[in-house]
């Protein structure tokens, strides 16, 4: 038995007496995560202003060069993690990704803070592959949707305590100093994780437990050799680069649309429309005069704090409500006819894009806020199906590294061009203000204006353009393989029809 670490679970019976409180704690792994890949959004306005950045520059820092390193090293992660102590690489990942976020407030340019980034992003590429292994390992494949979907919650619970610190500790303190509150207990934490949690034998909830080793190239052709897979795990790339390019850029979205310049620190300070609503939350300053209660300029005024709490609350608590939702319903319906893996995420995709247009064109931030919560809520219903149905396609022995395929198309796809391609959109329209001013005035009527709304027009058209990418979802549906999968995921054929587990033929269903 390795040093300090408890010794592994071999039989169903005691994964079911550990598999909850391990759960929650790779559930609190994942919101360290990502709290400290979330925390540069709130913070990154400051960050411009005092680093003296451009856009492209914080798309490059927060998603491109992040991902390619994130996505990289996944891969040599996960077959670290599919041959050794999947615990033991989660628990390295989550000190070295804390560490390295405590480093970012050293940073004194924009490459210093880049190198620390990508070390976020190196740690940070063991956290989640051996995570989905073990839970595969602990749940049987009926409940593994919803253990996942619980899992992936966790990103949304990370991003709003990312956001609600970053934004108090932003004014309470530096943008450099939270960076070194949100980093250091992550250090502390990875103790805790190889001390009390006991890893399952792979393949524990199949058949028989799998020795197997496998390297990314069999997971992936494994993976890839399924029309289903081509087809949804694109579909899912097209997702969270839209949900990446919007979630990165909404805490600027909001100063810069619902705000004026301030001369002083080049930093667009944004106004609230209902500063009562402030004020009844305590958010703001008041006084009575005469008998009149008066409302304090704080109350009209749009802090990083405010931004902080108002959207952390908005997307952490949608996102969490969505992705477990979207494994309870996919695993209620997908018993039944396994195509529901990939519907549920279609149909939240469908209906959560034309919510977050109308968020983006809102005409105050509060209705902005108000639209974006059922998107949010909608879209995010994806990621715990869709590792659902690939863990069930794969053997026990390929589930990690299964799904750093799947974070490595996705990610690359979402995480890697969503923020960096809204960027550049961003600074291709402001540098265009003139001409579009002349040209298209429902953008702005005056060059001020196209400047300050340029990130709105980016991120609306980021919605716009993988909208149509969504439909994969319904192709890789259709192709699903029919009949009942072994542990090993093969089936008897692919269909080359619509058809349902047991290989008979459906007419019903979505026909989207």
């Amino acid at each position: 038995m390795a040093f300090l670490s408890p010794s592994k679970i071999t039989t169903m019976e005691h994964a079911r007496k550990h598999r909850t409180w391990a759960l929650w704690i790779m559930v609190i792994v994942y919101i360290f995560n990502f709290i400290d890949r979330q925390i540069v959004n709130i913070l990154q306005e400051d960050i411009k202003a005092d680093l003296g950045l451009l856009d492209w520059q914080l798309g490059t820092m927060t998603g491109l060069t992040f991902a390619i390193v994130y996505c990289t090293f996944g891969i040599p992660v996960a077959r670290i993690a599919d041959s050794t102590s999947r615990k033991g690489v989660m628990a390295v990942s989550l000190a070295v990704w804390s560490g390295f976020t405590a480093l970012c407030g050293l940073a004194t340019n924009f490459w210093t803070l880049l190198l620390a980034r990508m070390g976020v992003g190196l740690g940070e590429a063991g956290g989640s592959p051996p995570a989905h292994a073990m839970i595969s390992d602990l749940y049987e494949k009926e409940k593994r949707g919803r253990a996942l979907a619980l899992y992936s919650a966790g990103l949304y619970a990370g991003t709003l305590l990312g956001y609600y610190l970053g934004g108090w500790l932003s004014e309470a303190m530096s943008w450099r100093e939270a960076f070194f509150v949100v980093g250091i207990p992550g250090v502390i934490f990875a103790i805790i994780v190889w001390t009390t949690v006991r890893e399952p034998v792979r393949g524990l909830s199949g058949t028989k437990p799998s020795t197997q080793k496998v390297t990314f190239i069999e997971s992936f052709k494994k993976l890839w050799s399924l029309k289903a897979f081509r087809y949804y795990s694109i579909a899912t790339g097209a997702g969270t680069f839209v949900t990446y390019g919007l979630g990165n850029w909404m805490p600027s979205f909001l100063p810069r649309t619902y705000g004026v310049l301030d001369p002083e620190t080049m930093k667009y300070v944004g106004a609230w429309s209902m500063p009562e609503m402030q004020a009844f939350f305590g958010m703001c300053q008041t006084s009575m005069v005469d008998g009149v209660r008066t409302l304090a300029a704080d109350c009209t005024r749009m802090s990083t704090t405010e931004i902080g709490l108002m959207y952390g609350t908005v997307t952490g608590i949608g996102g969490a409500i969505g992705t477990i939702a979207g494994g309870y319903i996919a695993d209620r319906l997908g018993a039944t006819d396994r195509r529901w893996f990939l519907w549920v995420p279609m149909w939240g995709k469908v209906v959560g894009a034309p919510l977050f247009i109308c968020a983006l064109l809102a005409p105050t931030p509060e209705l902005a806020l108000l639209l974006y919560f059922p998107g949010i809520t909608l879209a995010a219903m994806y990621l715990g199906p869709s590792l659902a149905i690939t863990h069930h396609l794969v053997p026990a022995s390929m589930r990690a590294m299964s799904s750093a395929v799947l974070f490595f198309i996705l990610n690359i796809i979402g995480l890697g061009t969503g923020p960096f391609v809204v960027g550049i959109l961003s600074d291709a329209v402001g540098g265009s203000a003139a001409s579009i001013a002349e040209a298209a005035p429902w953008i702005g009527t005056t060059v001020e204006e196209v400047k300050q709304w340029s990130l709105k027009w980016a991120m609306i058209a980021a919605v716009i353009i993988t909208l149509p990418l969504t439909y994969l979802w319904h192709m890789g549906a259709k192709v699903l393989p029919v009949g009942a999968l072994d542990e090993d995921g093969n089936a008897t054929k692919e269909a080359l029809t619509e058809g349902d587990p047991k290989g008979q033929t459906q007419t019903t269903g979505p026909s989207a």
